[in-house]
This record gives C-alpha cells, sequence and structure tokens, in this order.
C-alpha cells in the first residue's frame, strides 16, 4: 500500500490531468485541501479547519481506484458534488440516504462510464422511473421517494419482485453501500452553526466564481450543457435582486377589492347630508404552502412568518398545504401549525385547479422551493411564486406561470 506522500503526488498528478483535459474542474480542485485519512473509508468530501477538504483513504485510493481512470473519475466525483452545493443541502431532505442517492445520479451524468469503478449509481440503474438526464437533485429524489413509498412497506411485493429500479434502489440504500459511506461526513457539514455554513458556502462561491473568471473566455463552452446551465443560474444568482418582501406587499395588496357602503355615522363630504359612503377594501388569497418532502423546518418557517405579515394587514387568508395533492386547508387566524401534512413529493396542479374551481381569490401566493415540473394547470388570478432561500434559482422557473420572486 502507497504511504500517505505517495498518495498525494497522485493525487497531484490527477489535478494536472485535470487541468490539461478539463480546466474548470482543474482549476478549482487545486483550490481544495486533499487529506489522506482513515476516518473514512473511500473519497469524501469534508470541513476541517473551516475548509472544505477532500479526505481520501488510502486503502481506497489504491485497492479500489486500480487504475488512472477511476483516481480521475473518482476525483471529478467528488468535485461535482461541491459544485452542485450536495453538502450543503444535505439538511433539507428528510430521506438522507435517497438524497445520496439522487445526488449521485446528479453528478455520475458528467463521469465517463469507464471512469465510474463498478456499483456506482447511473440513471440506468432506475429504468421503469424513465428519469430524464440532467435534472436538479430535487427531480431525483422525488422521483426515487415515490418508489421508496410505493414499496418500502412491502404490500406490493408481486410487483416490487419484476421491479430492477427498486431492487437497485434498496441495494443503494445499504448503509454500507459505497455512495451511503462517501456522503457521511455531509452529516458533520450539517452540524455546523448557521454562521459556519454561511462562511464555508461563501468560500465554495467564491472558488466557483474565480474559476468562472479563469475559464469563462477559452474553456466554458466545452462544458456538458446542462452543467453551462448550472453556472450561468449560479452567476446570476451572485448578483443583487430586488427586494422580495417589497414585491410580496406590493403583490398582496394589490390584489384587493373594494366594496362600497352606506353610513350613517359620518355626512356625505361632497353633498353634507347622510347617509355617506365608506370605501372598504377587501381582499381574499389563497396561500399554497409545500409541504412536500424536500422542505425543512426552517423553510416552513419562513412561509408562515410571511404568511403572518400578509393576514396582519386585515386579509383574509385561506390556506392550503400540499405535495402531490392538497392535505389540509383553512382560514389562518394568526397562528403558525404545529405540525404540517405532506412529506411526499410535489405537483404544482392542484393547488391552481383548487384557486379556479373551488375557491376563487383575488390572488393566488404559492410559497415553495420550486423543485417540480412546469405546471400543466394555468391559474385564472394573479400567481406569485416565492421561492425559499435554499429552493431552484428563478431560470428553473423561466417558463412558469406569473411572477417569480426569490426569497434571501
Amino acid at each position: 500500500m502507497q504511504n500517505d506522500e505517495q498518495i498525494l503526488e497522485d493525487v497531484s498528478k490527477v489535478s494536472i490531468q485535470l487541468l490539461l483535459q478539463e480546466p474548470f474542474y482543474g482549476h478549482f480542485f487545486t483550490g481544495l485541501i486533499k487529506k489522506v485519512s482513515k476516518e473514512i473509508d473511500t473519497l469524501a468530501v469534508g470541513y476541517h479547519n473551516s475548509l472544505i477538504t477532500l479526505y481520501i483513504n488510502s486503502k481506497f485510493w489504491t485497492d479500489s481506484l486500480t487504475n488512472e481512470d477511476f483516481k480521475y473519475g473518482g476525483i471529478k466525483h467528488e468535485i461535482l458534488h461541491i459544485v452542485f452545493k450536495h453538502i450543503f443541502r444535505y439538511k433539507s431532505f428528510s430521506q438522507k440516504t435517497i438524497f445520496n442517492v439522487a445526488a449521485d445520479i446528479v453528478v455520475n451524468q458528467y463521469v465517463a462510464a469507464n471512469q465510474l469503478i463498478e456499483g456506482a449509481v447511473l440513471l440506468s440503474n432506475f429504468p421503469e422511473l424513465n428519469l430524464e438526464p440532467h435534472q436538479h437533485v430535487n427531480h431525483y429524489y422525488n422521483a426515487l421517494l415515490d418508489l421508496y413509498n410505493k414499496f418500502a412497506d412491502g404490500k406490493n411485493e408481486e410487483e416490487a419482485e419484476g421491479n430492477e429500479a427498486w431492487k437497485n434502489l434498496k441495494n443503494f440504500l445499504d448503509q454500507d453501500a459505497e455512495n451511503q459511506k462517501r456522503h457521511s461526513f455531509w452529516k458533520e457539514i450539517d452540524k455546523l452553526s448557521s454562521a459556519e455554513k454561511d462562511i464555508a458556502e461563501a468560500a465554495v462561491n467564491q472558488a466557483l466564481e474565480n474559476t468562472l473568471k479563469r475559464v469563462k473566455s477559452k474553456d466554458f463552452g466545452k462544458l456538458p450543457a446542462g452543467l453551462q446551465q448550472y453556472l450561468e443560474e449560479f452567476e446570476k444568482s451572485m448578483v443583487p435582486i430586488v427586494n422580495w418582501k417589497r414585491v410580496l406587499k406590493l403583490f398582496a395588496n394589490s390584489s384587493s377589492r373594494t366594496e362600497i357602503r352606506n353610513t350613517l355615522r359620518r355626512p356625505s363630504k361632497r353633498y353634507g347630508t347622510n347617509p355617506g359612503i365608506k370605501v372598504k377594501k377587501k381582499q381574499k388569497l389563497l396561500i399554497a404552502i409545500d409541504t412536500s418532502g424536500s422542505i425543512n423546518m426552517e423553510e416552513l418557517k419562513d412561509f408562515f412568518n410571511e404568511v403572518y405579515h400578509i393576514w396582519k394587514q386585515g386579509t383574509e387568508v385561506f390556506v392550503i398545504e400540499c405535495d402531490t395533492a392538497i392535505h389540509s386547508e383553512y382560514y389562518y387566524s394568526g397562528k403558525t401549525p404545529k405540525t404540517v401534512s405532506g412529506g411526499g413529493g410535489t405537483a404544482f396542479e392542484p393547488p391552481l385547479q383548487y384557486a379556479n374551481d373551488v375557491y376563487r381569490p383575488d390572488a393566488l401566493i404559492y410559497f415553495t422551493d420550486g423543485y417540480a415540473s412546469n405546471p400543466t394547470v394555468r391559474a385564472v388570478c394573479p400567481l406569485l411564486w416565492l421561492i425559499s432561500k435554499e429552493g431552484s434559482d428563478l431560470e428553473y422557473l423561466r417558463d412558469f406561470p406569473g411572477r417569480k420572486v426569490k426569497m434571501i
């Protein structure tokens, strides 16, 4: 087995190959700390001394990554998890092991087949799901979660037997599976304070910006289209955006009706006679709260905080909690519910259909992380999408109906 110094020398050789063959990854990789360690059984990204660090297990490096292609692909795999910020999104998902599989589906699409060791998670491992390539991690997570919910309880045993996607998912969810071991350090990142996470993510953002400056003019166009689109959205996200709280307030206020009533309490200002006329604003807002499995408690807290401020303006607020279906509906009375219903995948159609056919509000405000397909239903009332801090980039929602604003 190689000693630590020899392994780090090997890693430097891979770094040079990355710079020569795929400069984007090479430049990004030069800024990472590399550490040979027995704390992990494989290659893994973690956090050490306030820096994102690549941990390398010496046995795995020599016994599993048996040729230069595997070493190249293994390092590229870990780089991509950082670039796509999977290490920071771990906390947002209730089913961590399923998220690990979904994250690997994302990154392994950008690694050549000959650079992936046996047992790597592939899009083709789930034929029955008909997964589209180069989608966001939430897309794959929701599909895998639906598959898990369908078969995990053993009620559909006969159908599960012939389902290749389910068989593969069960294998990948094993705690001893390599993809689960590789992501074990993400739990440590999840335990960091908010301030520490912000510092860590800011460091990754800075590394990405510096890398893009180096490769933008010459090598950016050589990157896969899906990665180019993601990086372009990242650059846009670094540009200061509109004051979303002001947009929300203006949207809510502009969605009001007026009601004219006679009153005996004051004379008409125009004629000096009773009865006078009183103009009263009326608002009837439908607020959809995304309660799917990808929404964490912090996001729900942010959502209901804004619902409270809307309600305080004297607006009639009717709330529906929904994932792929509407699970709960009620008039909001100023109190945040202790629990919410949901936890499954995401579909945007049910609340829009509810607005059109049942409640008929002056406007619909949809609080969500934005990770689902473009809705096929179009709301007949004004529609505002409020995207959570950790949610989708607005570019992902560009074809959605209505106005879109990111919460920051």
